[in-house]
């Protein structure tokens, strides 16, 4: 990781850039032109070739209350001083669950409809569905605490029209085998989801890659990793590393 202090850049995943990338190097369109009826509620965004419909949802504006939900996870840090939050058994992770599992329920439940409305709405039989979840601020919350709270929510449901999320992150993280802060771009898919889904998802973070750093580059790294150990991935709070690098050297 670079001297930089990355703890004090953040990327462009916003609901702007998404809209002008999805209908530029995305190779989409928007959803809400699309619809005559009023009263739909629809998803954002689609993609013929791939016969994909799909919704942003960036936390910090859709949680109902995002400052008492700040503030709540910062209190919980503060009781639990030096807990791992990736813990199974630790009382943080206990705690940050009872904070953030309802409202990310409803963020998910709430997109999920979106998107089985637009594929009701535009007749979009055998479209398959990806949310969106970009995590633009909330720092005290690890990419593996976050990505195994979402797993956990599709596990417990039936999203029938939601066949994959990608969890994005709006702040820089930190890899044990990569040496550089990352902006993470994960999928996550239902059993059901094919491997051109997979492929779709791929390229379509590849093009993102192309259009973020044409606005906010050049990145130190930008390469791909077909796993990562999210279990031991940090949010980046300084300037230097906070758990020793295990890559090579």
């Amino acid at each position: 990781m670079k001297d930089e202090d990355y703890s004090q850049r953040k990327g462009v995943a916003d609901e702007p850039n998404w809209q002008e990338f999805v209908q530029g190097l995305g190779g989409g369109e928007l959803v809400a032109p699309l619809i005559a009826r009023q009263g739909v509620k629809n998803a954002d965004f689609l993609f013929r070739q791939a016969r994909v419909v799909a919704e942003l949802k960036v936390l910090e504006t859709e949680f109902l209350d995002t400052e008492s939900i700040r503030q709540k996870v910062a209190d919980a840090y503060a009781r639990h001083v030096g807990a791992d939050p990736d813990d199974q058994g630790s009382p943080l992770r206990r705690e940050l669950l009872g904070i953030i599992r309802a409202p990310l329920q409803r963020i998910i439940n709430k997109a999920n409809r979106q998107i089985k409305e637009t594929k009701q709405e535009l007749g979009l039989v055998g479209w398959r569905g990806i949310i969106i979840i970009v995590n633009d601020g909330f720092r005290g919350l690890p990419p593996g605490f976050v990505m195994g709270l979402i797993a956990s929510i599709l596990d417990g449901k039936s999203y029938s029209s939601t066949d994959g999320f990608i969890y994005q992150t709006n702040h820089y993280v930190e890899l044990p085998d990569n040496p550089y802060a990352v902006l993470l771009w994960a999928p996550l898919y239902d059993s059901k989801a094919g491997d051109d889904l997979v492929h779709f998802v791929n390229e379509l973070g590849r093009n993102w890659r192309i259009f973020s750093e044409a606005k906010d580059g050049p990145y130190d790294y930008s390469g791909e990793q077909e796993t990562i150990d999210l279990a031991s991935a940090l949010v980046v709070t300084c300037p230097g590393r906070q758990r020793r690098y295990t890559g090579d050297e």
